[in-house]
This record gives C-alpha cells, structure tokens and sequence, in this order.
C-alpha cells in the first residue's frame, strides 16, 4: 500500500512553489471596488498598499489613452501569438488590473473592459493609467505595446526608479544604433516618462537603453511595427 504522507508532502511543496500571484487575488462582492476575481476573466479593483516596484523597472509600454472613458475600454497587444502578461494599474489610487482572460484574433490578443465597474466608480483619471505587456523569450522579457483605445501615432514609456538618480544615457537603440535619445541630467526619482514618434521607424526588435549615474544599466527588448500606430 502506498504511504500517502510523501504524497501530502509534495502537495505542499508545489502548493509553496505557486506564483505568489494566484493567491493576491481573492474572491469577492461583485460590487465592491475591492481589487478581487470578477466575471472570471480578470482580477480588477483598488488594492491598498500595492508598490509600484521595489527595484527599478519598466511598468508602461503604451499607445493611446482615452480622454474620458467609454463604456467599453479596449485593451490590445498587437503583433503576437500567444497570450501576453498583461498588467494595467493607475499609482494614484492603488488601481490594479491583471490576471486577464484575453481572446486572440488576426492581429494580436484584446480585452474588453467594462469600465463602468470600478474605472469610472473610482474615478480613476484615464491619463494616469500605465499598462505593460510581455512574453517570457530566451530567458527574459521581449516586450510589445499596448493600446488603450484607439493608438495615436506614438508610444509612450514609463520608467520607475525609487530613488533619485540622474540618468546620462535614456534611449531607444536598435542594431546598436541610437535612435532616440533623451538623458535626465538631473536627479529624479517616480515615474519617468520617455516618448517616441515612431511611425517612420522600421518594424523589428528594438532596445529602451537605461544608465544611471551609478553607471547601473538596464536593457529592455521590444517590438515595434508602423502599423500599430
């Protein structure tokens, strides 16, 4: 007969090995502004204390921002083909929304958000929202945008570091080459914002190239295409 107590402690073991993620997101009143499971496609509501980053970090990659919302708030991630990490939050009232269930098409993966569930009750301002998206490729991140609405012809990053720092090298470099460049020769700390006019640009793999003045530098890799803008 088989022992069932090195199965129980397997159990455990993987149950301890779970992302953190799967257990953030509790069950809850449907009407609640509570960050919670809602319609079972997505994990969406205000969640105090939620950090920004403890490190510094890429937390927005995006095209488009509606200047009030409609009724419907659609999310996409063009130009791949498997379902993205997809993250949308606003800092300034601890929004989070994560965890989505999002539906494939020709072009990409969507989401359709009804923003009259918690956006518009908690009156979260639509230029305050930062969104990134990813797949996990060669044992890191390759990042792709995402568009709120409708794009307009650029993209906008958002750089956390939580602490002041100077930053002599910010640019978007691809194949080695500088394609913009935008240093911060003056201490800042928050959110730091870098915008590209990318529609002449070539479609391909692109680079946002990061160096503080303690000559600590960041890469992070990402798609671009004329025709998501």
């Amino acid at each position: 007969m088989t022992n069932p107590i090195p199965l129980l402690l397997l159990s455990l073991w993987l149950a301890l090995l779970a992302p953190l993620t799967a257990w953030a997101c509790p069950t809850g009143v449907p009407n609640s502004l509570a960050y919670i499971r809602r319609d079972n496609n997505r994990c969406e509501g205000q969640r105090e204390g939620w950090p920004v980053t403890g490190s510094p970090d890429l937390i927005s990659f995006t095209t488009g921002n509606p200047a009030s919302y409609p009724v419907t708030l659609l999310l996409q991630v063009p130009g791949i083909s498997r379902s993205p990490i997809l993250e949308v939050q606003s800092y300034d009232l601890n929004y989070r929304l994560d965890q989505l269930a999002m539906q494939p098409t020709t072009e990409g993966f969507t989401f359709r958000l009804d923003t009259r569930s918690v956006l518009q009750r908690l009156a979260v301002p639509s230029n305050s929202l930062k969104a990134i998206a990813y797949v996990q490729q060669d044992s890191e991140r390759l990042y792709y945008p995402v568009i709120l609405g409708n794009s307009f012809g650029r993209y906008e990053f958002g750089y956390y570091s939580p602490e002041r720092r100077r930053f002599p090298v910010f640019e978007i470099r691809r194949n080695g080459k500088t394609i913009l460049s935008q240093p911060r020769n003056q201490p800042t700390r928050g959110v730091i914002s870098l915008v590209w006019s990318a529609k002449a640009s070539p479609a391909g793999t692109y680079e946002l190239y990061i160096e503080d003045d303690q000559q600590q530098a960041r890469r992070f890799r990402f798609m671009h295409n004329p025709n998501w803008l």
